[in-house]
C-alpha cells in the first residue's frame, strides 16, 4: 500500500558534544502538544489537526476505495470526534496517529453499515482480490504500520519516502547531523518490518 502525505514536525535539540559527533535529545513535541490539547489548548488542537490531516484524509481515501467524497466526511468526522474524546486517548494504548485511524475504520463501518454500502465494498476488494489486485488492502496496511510507530520514527519515514526528502534535508529540518539521521531511518526501517510483518500475520 503506497503511504500518501506526511508531515514532519518536531526538531532534536543538541544537548552535547563528543569528540566524534553531536548528541542530539529527540523532543516529542508531539506528546506535549496532547497534553496541551486535552487541557483545553485550541492553539494546540489546531496543531494536531494541521499535523495528521493529510494522512488521516487519504488512509479515508483507501478506505473508501478511492470515493473522495466519502472520505472527505469520514475525515471531518474523524476529528470532531477526536477534539470531543481527546480526553480520551491514553498514549500508553498506542500512538494518537493510530487513535486516529482507528476512529477513521469505525466511522467507515458505520457509515457503510447505514448506507448499506458494506456488501458492495466486500464484493469489490473480493473481486480485486481473485484478480491478483493487492494494492488497496496494502496501503491500508502501510497507513496502520506508520501509525503505531513511535513519532521520531514515523516522521523520518514520512520525510524519507513520501516527502522525497534526502537525509541530509531531513537532518537539516530536524536539527541534526546525516550521520545521526541515517542511524534513525535505519532504526525507524527495522521497527517498520517488524510491525508491518505482526499486521500481514494477524487473523483477518
Amino acid at each position: 500500500m503506497s503511504v500518501c502525505g506526511g508531515i514532519v514536525y518536531g526538531k532534536a535539540i543538541a544537548i552535547g558534544q563528543t569528540t566524534e559527533e553531536n548528541v542530539f535529545m529527540d523532543i516529542d513535541f508531539e506528546a506535549l502538544t496532547i497534553v496541551n490539547a486535552q487541557r483545553g489548548d485550541r492553539e494546540a488542537w489546531r496543531n494536531l489537526f494541521e499535523w495528521h490531516f493529510e494522512p488521516v484524509y487519504r488512509y479515508c481515501v483507501r478506505l473508501a476505495c478511492g470515493r473522495q467524497d466519502v472520505a472527505e466526511e469520514i475525515a471531518q468526522q474523524v476529528f470532531v470526534t477526536a477534539g470531543r474524546r481527546i480526553n480520551k486517548y491514553r498514549a500508553k494504548k498506542g500512538m494518537f496517529r493510530s487513535w486516529l485511524l482507528g476512529i477513521a475504520k469505525n466511522r467507515f463501518m458505520k457509515l457503510a453499515s447505514k448506507e448499506r454500502r458494506r456488501k458492495r465494498y466486500e464484493a469489490r476488494v473480493s473481486t480485486e482480490s481473485s484478480k491478483g489486485t493487492k494494492g488497496g488492502s496494502e496501503e491500508v496496511f502501510v497507513y496502520e504500520a506508520l501509525a503505531k510507530l513511535p513519532g521520531r520514527y514515523r516522521r523520518v519515514l514520512e520525510a524519507k519516502y513520501l516527502q522525497g526528502l534526502t537525509v541530509n534535508e531531513i537532518a537539516e529540518n530536524q536539527g541534526s547531523t546525516a550521520k545521526a539521521t541515517e542511524s534513525l531511518l535505519s532504526r525507524a526501517r527495522e521497527k517498520f518490518g517488524e510491525v508491518y510483518k505482526k499486521m500481514q500475520e494477524r487473523p483477518v
